[in-house]
């Protein structure tokens, strides 16, 4: 049908920030963001755009709110995919919304339940995946990205690293690895030693912490797990080097 990402939008998924998701948007059309825009003139964003845009609007409106790193099991039966979802505040709770999906995705993956406070286990975090394949209650090969052929728990394992950081304010990409990660993204493994780290971290993210400080201090706890002030931004295995991180 000649559906695709424009070259012009390769790069869309590597802007970290609202501000630079805006920017791209009127670079290409100028009009106001509540007009409909030409297919060519789309964001061609990722499940961490949605997320970050749900987050970012939240915040404007008082609401606070988190990106998380997980898995969802709605997507592909089965399987436990990689899913960037936002989690806002209601009364004493985090509730869970995804924000890809509108009505379209919704009816093409036939979701009824609510998306804006999504049922408990329709989504998982990073943490809780881990803790799940270490159990023997989930099968590491049904983990990952399905569609590029990334699967199992090294890439668990990289995603409880990004969860930690996004729970502190630090919001990166889904393919930024640093520290451990590293090594799991380079080996496709995690080490006995590697692991044990891992189960600590991942115990002490689940549940998660309630609060911005709470999870910084559990980096503290953790400095191994913190990002590094420059990261590797690996696109299935396309790797950019030193790629400088901010603080949200």
């Amino acid at each position: 049908m000649g559906l695709g990402v424009p070259a012009a939008a390769e790069a869309d998924r590597n802007l970290r920030s609202i501000e630079r998701i805006v920017a791209a948007l009127i670079e290409r059309d100028d009009r106001p963001l509540t007009e409909h825009r030409a297919i060519a003139n789309y964001f061609y964003g990722t499940c961490h755009d949605f997320a970050l845009l749900a987050v970012g609007t939240l915040r404007h409106y008082g609401v606070p709110a988190r990106l998380r790193v997980g898995c969802a099991g709605y997507f592909v039966t089965g399987k436990w995919e990689d899913h960037w979802v936002c989690e806002y505040r209601v009364g004493d709770r985090w509730a869970l919304l995804d924000g890809q999906l509108g009505p379209l995705a919704r009816d093409g993956f036939k979701i009824k339940f609510p998306v804006a406070d999504m049922p408990a286990g329709t989504w998982r975090s990073a943490a809780s995946v881990w803790q799940g394949i270490r159990a023997g209650t989930i099968d590491e090969t049904v983990c990952g990205v399905s569609f590029v052929g990334i699967q199992g728990r090294w890439f668990v394992a990289s995603a409880v690293l990004r969860d930690a950081a996004a729970l502190a304010g630090i919001e990166c990409l889904p393919w930024d690895y640093w520290g451990p990660g590293l090594r799991f993204l380079e080996t496709r493994t995690v080490g006995d030693e590697d692991a044990a780290l891992i189960d600590a971290l991942a115990e002490a993210l689940e549940p998660a912490p309630e609060s911005r400080e709470a999870a910084a201090a559990i980096l503290e706890r953790f400095p191994w797990a913190r990002p590094t002030d420059t990261v590797t931004s690996v696109i299935v295995t396309s790797p950019v080097k030193d790629v400088a991180i901010q603080p949200a």
